[in-house]
């Protein structure tokens, strides 16, 4: 009887299409081929372990998974465990190349504008591009960066000229192509069809940013841009109406981007053309020339989240939309009336971190932070704050002390602030300062004497966080009352009150000035003369 169906294929035409595969790179021809075995002959597990690192390198993660997965099973099937073990280094290798492709992004390019011999790359952080990394431009035009993106989002690169960059989408995994010629930038993406969606909105947007940039320069005033920028926003609408994404968060982002751009190059052109006032074209429209769109472009209740801080010119939207909101509004400028424009409090931090870091003196800094301390709540705020205080800061007797923030035994987040109206004593330590412990006995018996009257203790440890057991194990051991504060290696009070060396004691009166940065130890009786001193003062 006459047999119907698919004979098995032989062995020998088994490695001949396996051979053929091999040789041609077809990646999916040699796994399937290997997928459809049941047993590896010898020469496979060889080929496994050293000639198939083309898969890794080409292959898409899926078909990387695959491979290993076949290597786990010749490294179960080796005729000697020295076998086994070499392909299982082989596998081991791969996996965690596999595991870094999934944890990594790359950009690479090549680069043939005249005099542009760097490019740099940016992260987006609170509305602000921060460098990560400068590649060197090859001989024969090449850079390239590879990197761990902190979480999915913005990204720029290009030169050092806001013009010359472009933003991209990247995330773990990701890996784009932007190459600069001499007139524009070209992005070619692989992996990453978001930015193929979003290239299309960067290409449509470089003529108004060229304009925008070169209205500064008096090329041509307010009556050539209006007109073209009217022109534009049709098209710039449709391209938004129009804009489908599988993934609707991204899609989502896209359209909150195009908004925020219209709106931000809206607000450049104002400030442009005040640029060149004084140069080739000093016509200023009034706000009678302003088209329609400047109707629309601010709202009490506009900005309700902090989602313009993804975008790389967050930070300086914000200073422009509340400048044009107080000025059409015809509102005094000042930080008050600027945060009623920003709903949202994370935005509002902004603003006061803006007058912060603008502070000339030490004491504006101070009214700053007490009128609207509140809202900065995050770490990076106040890491900022310090910034502009170790700036300002002298640290000479009399003046406002420099204020401190860290979390308590319990996490709740305490200020040096908080004590104005009393007489404070700080001290800096760490359980591994032999010299520190030695004064805890005696920092114990004063704050016993002195129980009851209007004086605050303060610990500031500057212990590892890996030691931050250790430390609250120390304060039991030692009976140690008061405030106690964890401050981490290296804190901002150490650079605020510059020193070096612990323990250091610091007292400051009930004002909040500093009394001394550097006074008697417990150890002597001259601190607690100081303390009732001022106690006694009423300063």
């Amino acid at each position: 009887m006459q047999k119907i169906g698919f004979e098995k294929k032989s062995e020998i035409e088994n490695t001949l299409d396996y051979v053929v595969a091999y040789l041609s790179k077809d990646i999916e021809g040699v796994l399937k081929n290997l997928e459809e075995r049941t047993d590896f002959p010898q020469y496979v597990m060889m080929d496994l372990a050293f000639r198939f690192g083309f898969i890794v390198q080409e292959g898409t993660d899926e078909q990387v998974v695959r491979y290993i997965q076949l290597g786990r099973r010749a490294e179960q099937q080796a005729a000697t465990p020295q076998l086994a073990g070499l392909i299982r280094e082989y596998m081991d290798r791969y996996e965690a190349e596999l595991n870094d492709r999934k944890t990594y992004a790359g950009i690479r390019g090549r680069v043939t504008r005249e005099r542009m011999n760097e490019v740099n790359l940016y992260k987006v952080e609170d509305g602000k591009e921060c460098l990560i990394a400068t590649s060197k431009v090859s001989r024969d035009g090449w850079y390239g960066f590879t990197f761990q993106p902190e979480r999915k989002g913005f990204y720029t690169v290009g030169g050092k000229e806001r013009l010359d960059r472009i933003r991209l989408y990247m995330k773990p995994g990701d890996q784009g192509e932007v190459n600069f010629p001499e007139d524009t930038i070209v992005i070619t993406v692989r992996n990453t069809p978001e930015n193929l969606l979003l290239a299309r909105w960067e290409t449509m947007m470089i003529p108004v940013r060229e304009r925008v940039d070169n209205l500064k320069y008096a090329l041509f005033d307010y009556r050539d841009f209006f007109p073209y920028f009217m022109d534009f926003l049709p098209q710039a609408r449709e391209f938004q109406e129009k804009l489908t994404f599988r993934d609707e968060t991204f899609a989502r982002l896209v359209k909150q981007t195009i908004d925020f751009d219209l709106d931000y190059y809206a607000f450049r052109i104002l400030n442009a053309l005040k640029a060149g006032k004084d140069t080739f074209k000093p016509s200023r429209p009034t706000p009678a020339d302003y088209p329609a769109y400047y109707e629309t472009i601010i709202s009490r209740d506009k900005l309700t989240d902090a989602s313009v801080l993804e975008q790389p010119y967050g930070y300086d939207y914000l200073q422009r939309y509340t400048t044009f909101a107080l000025a059409k509004e015809g509102e005094k400028d000042n930080l008050s009336n600027r945060l009623k424009w920003l709903p949202d409090d994370l935005l509002k931090a902004e603003i006061v971190l803006w007058y912060a870091e603008r502070c000339r003196t030490y004491e504006n800094y101070q009214k700053i932070l007490g009128e609207y301390g509140s809202f900065l709540t995050t770490e990076n705020h106040r890491e900022r704050m310090n910034a502009v205080s170790a700036r300002l800061y002298q640290g000479k007797k009399g003046e406002m002390a420099a204020d401190f923030t860290y979390p308590d035994r319990n996490g709740k987040l305490v200020s040096l602030s908080d004590f104005r109206g009393k007489v404070v004593l700080v001290d800096v330590w760490a359980t591994w300062c032999g010299p520190c412990r030695a004064e805890i006995p005696h920092l114990v018996k004063l704050e016993k004497e002195m129980e009851g009257k209007d004086v605050v203790f303060i610990g500031v440890s500057i212990d590892q966080k890996k030691d931050h057991r250790k430390w609250l194990e120390v304060l039991e051991q030692e009976g140690l009352s008061g405030v106690q504060l964890f401050a981490g290696v290296s804190p901002q009070i150490m650079k605020d009150y510059k020193f070096t060396t612990i323990p250091r004691f610091m007292v400051f009166d009930r004002e909040g000035k500093v009394v001394t940065t550097n006074s008697p130890r417990p150890s002597s009786p001259e601190l607690k003369k100081l303390l009732e001193k001022l106690l006694n003062s009423g300063l």
